[in-house]
């Protein structure tokens, strides 16, 4: 949501690497994800929220991926 990520150099890299264009490449990250969502802060936020709240007191030793379902980073 309005980062610099999708500009600049790195932007052209991603872009080049995936043959997609720079301005295809937001859409292009969140159609690899199983559930085809845009991650903004505040889906981090929430997560932060959780863990640093009274809901989450009784975990320990948590993953909580905030990716919109990446299966390469899926524990194993």
């Amino acid at each position: 949501s309005n980062s610099t990520i999708w500009q600049g150099e790195w932007a052209e890299q991603r872009a080049s690497a995936y043959g997609v264009s720079v301005e295809a490449l937001p859409d292009f990250y969140k159609s690899r994800s199983l559930l085809k969502q845009q991650i903004l802060p505040e889906d981090v936020a929430e997560a932060i929220l959780f863990f640093s709240s009274d809901r989450s007191a009784k975990s320990t030793g948590n993953i909580l991926n905030v990716d919109g379902g990446s299966a390469a980073a899926f524990p194993r």
